[in-house]
């Protein structure tokens, strides 16, 4: 009951968060989207796939009461997605994980039997694990977080497929119209014809970098609950190594299939293939994260060519195109095993 109510009081939250970033408020819009779903994670991450799935009911339903299509939008954007991703996630070597019982203990201590931290094991540091007290739990026989990744990023391009499919194959069209009409709302006069200009360059490129952007932000969210439970000894699952990361080969094809389309079909086949391959790019951006991660611990100072390469990557957009290729070329050629373990 204890567990219950505590999914309960989740999805409330994370329903109330999600309200608040449609109050009108520029700063709540940013901040609140980007942290609602993060109840739901962590219930299901600390209780279990059914506290995930009550969490996520219960945060349907405060959206519901508010708009039934606002809650019908809120369940297919994110209750349904997280509570899968949850589900995987919750996949281990004695099978699924539906709920842990009240009287349990912490589930899967990470602190006391090593000094490592959970920034050490979810950035990969170069850390000597033979040299501790203890070793940190590995998450081996748990459903891979790299399958986590890619099953997001299909997710994600199947909406956009469904959004083609519900405009009747003109999505590139309604993305123009939709961002026209933005641009005109907030351009003054004399600067309107340059701020249309700007705003269109993104058309070809919005429908995949939106789904991406949600992708991204599902993972952030599930990471960031994962590292408060690890910090607690509250997790089910050991926290998966950032360095130890790989993706299921079938992500390959699909990217290269997404991108022959975007170079011989045409129209809205075109457009399709185009943002399903950005999308699809989303799990290879950490993969490459794992690679660059692996390549700063043969470093003296891993710390700061870390930090220097992500200030990079936020002031500047194309670095993650960058990385994204460097973890094409992991997934294609093994650049992680050609790189020396660290001492």
């Amino acid at each position: 009951m204890k567990h219950t109510l505590l999914a309960i009081a989740a999805g409330i939250v994370s329903g109330m968060l999600a309200l608040a970033s449609l109050s009108g408020a520029s700063i709540a819009i940013f901040y609140l989207s980007l942290v609602h779903p993060l109840p739901l994670f962590y219930a299901g991450q600390s209780l279990g796939v059914r506290a995930a799935m009550i969490a996520s009911a219960t945060a349907v339903s405060i959206l519901s009461l508010a708009s039934l299509q606002m809650g019908l939008v809120f369940g297919l954007l994110y209750a349904v997605p997280v509570w899968v991703m949850i589900r995987l996630c919750l996949i281990g070597p004695n099978g699924m994980v539906w709920q842990i019982a009240e009287d349990q203990p912490p589930h899967t201590p990470e602190g006391p039997n090593t000094r490592s931290t959970f920034a050490d094991r979810i950035t990969g540091r170069g850390v000597d694990w033979g040299s501790q007290e203890g070793q940190p739990p590995r998450d081996i026989g748990w459903f891979p977080a790299g399958s986590i990744l890619a099953v997001v990023a299909a997710v994600a391009s199947a909406y956009i497929v469904a959004l083609s499919v519900m405009t009747g194959g003109g999505l590139e069209d309604k993305v123009t119209e939709a961002l026209t009409e933005l641009s005109n709302a907030f351009a003054a006069p004399q600067g309107e014809t340059v701020l249309q200009q700007a705003v269109l360059t993104l058309v070809p490129y919005f429908a995949g970098m939106a789904a991406g952007m949600w992708a991204l932000g599902l993972v952030l969210n599930m990471v960031i609950a994962q590292g408060l439970l690890a910090k607690g000894g509250r997790n089910i699952r050991p926290t998966p190594r950032l360095r130890e990361l790989t993706l299921p080969d079938w992500l390959s094809w699909a990217l290269v299939g997404a991108a022959l389309v975007a170079l011989i079909a045409p129209g809205e086949m075109e457009y399709l293939g185009r943002n399903i391959a950005i999308v699809l790019a989303v799990p290879f951006f950490f993969l490459g994260l794992a690679v660059v991660h692996k390549l700063a611990a043969q470093t003296p100072f891993p710390g700061a060519m870390l930090g220097l390469m992500y200030l990079v990557v936020i002031f500047s957009g194309w670095f993650v195109l960058v990385i994204a290729a460097i973890g094409i070329l992991e997934q294609w050629i093994g650049l992680k095993k050609r790189i020396k373990p660290s001492a």
